[in-house]
């Protein structure tokens, strides 16, 4: 198993691509992070899962000269998988906006992939849905729209103020669903996060997971593939509490954003008629740092 901190970089369709392989033989299971995740977030967990599987954990390019479209994110894995010990089917487990990044990597390459774990996934349904359902005023106050909070950090991050990033993000997500990162997993995390680039390419992502013609084609089943799904969902309850609490609102509004987002997240069990649905009650959005017990479930499931 190579070290934590040892990330190799290999060129990959004009990416430098940083990644770990945690146990031997050939890769079997593929961590697609969520928006502007880092490694170093999911170290423990890829150790963890190591004893089962041969985990290919990687950071997607940062190189926004290329658009960080759903396709070319695909296109750029598939090459890195080309290059590694990666003979057999892979299993995709999938946070957020990484659930879309896996659907089209499924779509694209279908006899390489033998199953998906989707962790509260984004859907490519997210515009539509909320400009039906919720008001501009309410999209502003759902806190659905990360972009904000990448453009503050991106402005900290081009002024060198990362000490402030630091200083906010120890309390912020993921430190704030948990605080058992190694020093090792601690540092490499708030490094990152003091990198341009990263929230660059974050930005980027998020832009393009939101424009029309680069996601029409992941909004329906289409030409996904009859695979096993496991569709993991954070608590509701949980959920709503933790919605009043940030963003100051009504419980009435909690539950109409909660409603809104359950039902997208539940599309994906459409794609296939192998979909199960299992519910991280006690979880928020965090679900693999807050409940890894029910991310095991769902890869056995697989």
């Amino acid at each position: 198993m190579k070290k934590f901190l040892t990330l190799d970089s290999k060129a990959i369709e004009g990416q430098n691509i940083s990644y770990s392989i945690f146990g031997e033989g050939d890769i079997d299971l593929v961590i697609e992070m969520g928006l502007g995740a880092v490694a170093g977030e999911w170290w423990h967990i890829a150790a963890q899962l190591s004893k089962q599987f041969t985990v290919l954990l990687y950071e997607r390019g940062r190189n926004i000269s290329k658009a960080r479209s759903p396709r070319n994110i695909a296109e750029e894995l598939h090459a890195l998988l080309m290059k590694l010990p990666c003979k057999s089917k892979v299993t995709f487990l999938a946070h957020s906006q990484g659930g879309l990044y896996a659907q089209q990597f499924a779509r694209m390459y279908p006899n390489m992939v033998r199953g998906i774990v989707f962790v509260d996934p984004l859907s490519a349904n997210d515009n539509t849905y909320k400009s039906v359902f919720l008001t501009a005023q309410e999209q502003k106050k759902s806190g659905f729209n990360k972009s904000e909070n990448l453009v503050i950090m991106r402005k900290l991050a081009s002024c060198h103020l990362g000490f402030v990033i630091k200083l906010i993000m120890r309390k912020a997500p993921p430190f704030y669903y948990y605080n058992q990162f190694s020093p090792e997993a601690k540092k490499y995390i708030l490094d990152e996060l003091t990198k341009v680039e990263l929230h660059d390419a974050a930005l980027e992502e998020y832009r393009i997971a939101h424009e029309e013609k680069e996601i029409c084609q992941l909004k329906e089943k289409g030409n996904f593939p009859q695979i096993p799904i496991v569709l993991i969902t954070h608590g509701s309850e949980f959920e709503i509490k933790e919605i009043m609490e940030f963003c100051q609102t009504t419980k009435e509004f909690a539950e109409k954003v909660e409603e809104l987002w359950q039902s997208l997240m539940q599309g994906y069990l459409t794609f296939s008629e192998q979909s199960v649905l299992l519910r991280a009650s006690n979880s928020g959005h965090y679900i693999h740092l807050t409940d890894f017990e029910v991310i095991k479930l769902a890869l056995l499931r697989i």
